[in-house]
């Protein structure tokens, strides 16, 4: 049997990208943190939407960025689409890039809390916002992977997704889900988290995938893609998050007056 070890998930802002990340990650309409997302506003913002299996996943390295030419590691996620409810993808699988993943230099996996974690297998509905663009490509970033176990909707996190009213989904207990609480990352299992006592068996009083899937078509049927979708490839070279150290304020001030004088 494989041991398993902890795996701390943390946020990019403190690690390594400063602001950049505050940036890059910023929310929009559809990001409730009270557990609550309209359908409606995900699919509005979405390239794509789609139910799918992680059939691939592969780690690279961005393109030395900044001073120091820094290499982030991403991840590389393949889905076979089993469904496409909104969008065009450009025929065979999807493939989406994500800020973070293992670095063979450093024996070192960089995780972001802002990001879902992957294994081969995964079955996902996803609402997909600026792949090979934004750090996380999904709307809401983890918000916008929906986990499907055994026939039921879960969180990123492996909260319940409650039955649906109007187009809002709302999340309802915790549920104790070893899809969930572990990953593999280069052949070793990892402990993503650790449940409360409150936590539930499955399935809780999570929506069926059928229901839910329902929904999500009805409602596409009414709204168009927000943009064209690019499938991640990964064998051209990427840039990373932008490494270049922010100016002092007092050189921001500085560069704000003159830049307001010459106007």
């Amino acid at each position: 049997m494989k041991s398993k070890v902890r795996l701390r998930r943390v946020g990019f802002l403190g690690l390594m990208l400063g602001a950049v990340a505050a940036i890059a990650l910023g929310g929009g309409t559809a990001e409730v943190s009270s557990g609550q997302r309209s359908l409606k506003e995900m699919l509005a913002r979405s390239e794509l939407a789609f139910i799918g299996r992680v059939e691939k996943i592969e780690y690279l390295l961005s393109e030395p960025t900044g001073p120091e030419g820094v290499r982030v590691p991403h991840t590389f996620v393949t889905y076979r689409v089993e469904r496409m409810f909104l969008g065009q993808a450009p025929g065979g699988p999807v493939t989406l890039r994500f800020v973070g993943g293992w670095d063979a230099r450093k024996m070192r996996y960089m995780a972001s809390s802002n990001t879902p974690q992957f294994d081969v297998g995964d079955y996902d509905i996803l609402f997909v916002e600026g792949n090979t663009k934004r750090m996380c490509p999904l709307v809401g970033h983890a918000d916008g992977r929906l986990r499907v176990i055994r026939g039921r909707v879960y969180t990123e996190m492996g909260l319940a997704v409650l039955p649906e009213r109007d187009g809002v989904l709302k999340t309802g207990e915790m549920v104790l889900l070893e899809e969930v609480s572990t990953t593999s990352v280069n052949g070793r299992i990892f402990c993503t988290q650790t449940t409360g006592p409150l936590a539930v068996d499955f399935p809780g009083d999570a929506v069926e995938a059928e229901r839910l899937m329902t929904t999500i078509a009805a409602l596409a049927r009414y709204a168009t893609p927000a943009r064209a979708f690019m499938n991640a490839d990964r064998t051209k070279p990427f840039a990373g998050p932008d490494q270049t150290p922010a100016p002092p304020p007092t050189e921001r001030a500085a560069d704000k007056q003159k830049n307001g004088r010459s106007l």
